[in-house]
């Protein structure tokens, strides 16, 4: 039923419980993983911006070593990409370009007051996204 399935992933342990779960729908359907992580920061000076460009590089190598020892370890292939963006946007954007079967993203949870302020990253996916989506709560 899914042969291509697109996670959003950040490196929150959100994110990571979602790579697991994307990982055993992987592993029953045969079907093949594509972890996206799309990062967002305006940066407000050349400064900020050269250091935010250095922790993300860091960031990123540390994520593609990380689920391409999953990869291996699992016998799921894996495939790494971070993109510049809105996450939300980003997501929805590629798993139409691309055609992905399901979209797997973590929940941070976010209740109460703070909701009125900050919408979820999965919340954002499910309204934009037409795609099967599967929100994995921690």
């Amino acid at each position: 039923m899914f042969k291509k399935i697109l996670v959003g992933f950040d490196g929150s342990e959100h994110s990571k419980k979602a790579l697991e779960t994307a990982i055993l729908l992987a592993k029953i359907h045969d079907a093949k993983i594509k972890v996206i992580e799309a990062i967002d920061h305006p940066p407000p000076a050349v400064e900020v911006y050269v250091k935010d460009d250095i922790r993300d590089r860091e960031r990123i190598i540390k994520h593609k070593e990380m689920i391409g020892i999953l990869s291996q370890e699992r016998g799921v292939d894996i495939e790494y990409q971070a993109m510049r963006g809105d996450p939300a946007t980003v997501i929805s954007k590629l798993a139409e370009t691309e055609n992905f079967d399901l979209i797997v993203v973590g929940n941070r949870g976010i209740k109460g007051f703070k909701k009125l302020f900050i919408e979820s990253v999965s919340s954002k996916v499910v309204q934009n996204s037409n795609r099967s989506i599967l929100v994995v709560k921690n």
